[in-house]
């Protein structure tokens, strides 16, 4: 599949770089970290990464592209395989249409090649394993944005969908120089208005009949903090993580750009993707996530999130 995508990135002089709105940190990182390995790879192509930004972008700000561009391009989308979770439809136009993910939904989009490997921690792990298996140089900046989106993903390493290789992949990223405090310095440190939003949001978290924990921020919620719904959404989900008494827990987000609301489902070890799945989106086993438009329909996830807690 690699040798494939080599082959496509090599017959096209422009590639275009996208991946999921709302990109979290994985996104991000094989967005970039592919960015800059096919800059060193192939300096004379004209490479664009493109698409929305949010807090998370500690790399560089994105390119934009015209429809030209994409009518002569190889076009790469990242971490999705989901028409619902990408912005706009320009893709559509591409020359050449390639798909890379680690997630476990099927592509609702056509594709001329699908690169998947659900037992990938994430995209990013994906990327940096083939560069390393192909001896390709991976450059500094790549590196670091790879090891940010693998960190990421699996929780500092904490969850599940981690394996040997994903160690192995990580260690060969840390070899090529990368100051780890610096990183972890980026990614974590907080500011004091964070700090008291995630006491507000923790503050007033309810139950389900089935102890499943649940936040519903509302647009109000949103202005009084003055915080936008990407980082209350995917920023605060775990915030309900590690509960004795919680097996699953949700959040719940009124979108300020569309109207609707964010749905992030999370699960200590029950497998919840089939909800995600029901409410149009998707994701990983206990990782996952959908977009309702009222919050009548977020009462009916948690009846089904409730339902999971039964068939343990």
């Amino acid at each position: 599949m690699f040798n494939r995508f080599v082959q496509l990135v090599e017959s096209h002089e422009k590639i275009i770089l996208l991946r999921h709105q709302n990109p979290d940190l994985d996104a991000f990182g094989s967005q970039f970290g592919l960015y800059h390995t096919l800059q060193a790879r192939y300096p004379q192509k004209t490479i664009l990464a493109v698409g929305d930004s949010n807090s998370l972008n500690y790399f560089q700000p994105l390119d934009s592209a015209s429809d030209q561009d994409y009518r002569e391009a190889l076009v790469v989308i990242l971490d999705t395989v989901s028409r619902q979770m990408l912005e706009g439809a320009r893709y559509e136009q591409a020359e050449t249409l390639v798909l890379i993910d680690h997630h476990r939904n099927e592509p609702d989009i056509r594709f001329d090649l699908y690169i998947k490997n659900a037992d990938a921690s994430s995209t990013a792990e994906m990327l940096a394993t083939a560069f390393l298996e192909a001896g390709w140089t991976i450059p500094l900046l790549a590196a670091e944005a790879l090891y940010m989106g693998i960190v990421a993903d699996t929780g500092r390493f904490l969850y599940k969908s981690i394996s040997p290789a994903t160690f192995r992949t990580a260690a060969a990223l840390l070899e090529l120089g990368i100051d780890i405090q610096h990183l972890y310095d980026r990614m974590y440190a907080e500011s004091l208005l964070m700090k008291k939003l995630k006491s507000a949001f923790f503050s007033s978290i309810e139950m389900t009949p089935k102890n499943v924990a649940y936040r519903k921020n509302d647009e109000a919620f949103l202005k009084l903090h003055d915080v936008d719904s990407h980082t209350v959404s995917r920023g605060l989900v775990n915030q309900m993580a590690g509960i004795q008494e919680v097996p699953i827990w949700a959040n719940f987000t009124y979108d300020l750009a569309t109207g609707r609301i964010l749905c992030e489902l999370r699960s200590r070890a029950i497998p919840i993707l089939d909800v995600a799945k029901k409410f149009g989106g998707g994701g990983h086993l206990q990782a996952c996530g959908c977009t309702v438009d009222t919050w009548k329909e977020t009462d009916l996830v948690l009846m089904e999130l409730d339902q999971k807690t039964e068939e343990r």
